[in-house]
């Protein structure tokens, strides 16, 4: 982190921040959850602000289970592709070195 403590605010709220990332890095995630307090705060009836922060939260953690699961859908395709080559350059590697050898029987 850069030097000292990071003041943001969210949600009307000023918080001091101390961490090992950069002062520009917590600015954006103090503005993403900002936002998405926000679009909660539009799309509900209550003004308290824990509840809107809860909501909040499931809606940040139903993003990032959402991405999870695409990773590892893509993960695993690129793993099965991976071996496909494997094997693909394993047989023409054979098959370039059956094909580059004579036999010959002798007697």
């Amino acid at each position: 982190m850069d030097s000292g403590k990071v003041r943001v605010n969210i949600f009307g709220q000023p918080y001091n921040i101390k961490g090992d990332a950069s002062s520009d890095y917590i600015q954006q995630l103090a503005e993403y959850l900002n936002e998405k307090m926000e679009d909660v705060s539009r799309n509900v009836s209550s003004s308290n602000s824990l509840q809107i922060a809860i909501l909040a939260a499931l809606n940040i953690a139903d993003e990032y289970f959402q991405i999870r699961s695409m990773n590892t859908g893509i993960e695993g395709a690129v793993e099965e592709k991976a071996r496909e080559l494997i094997s693909l350059l394993d047989e023409g590697l054979i098959g370039d070195i059956f094909a580059g050898s004579e036999l010959s029987l002798s007697k």
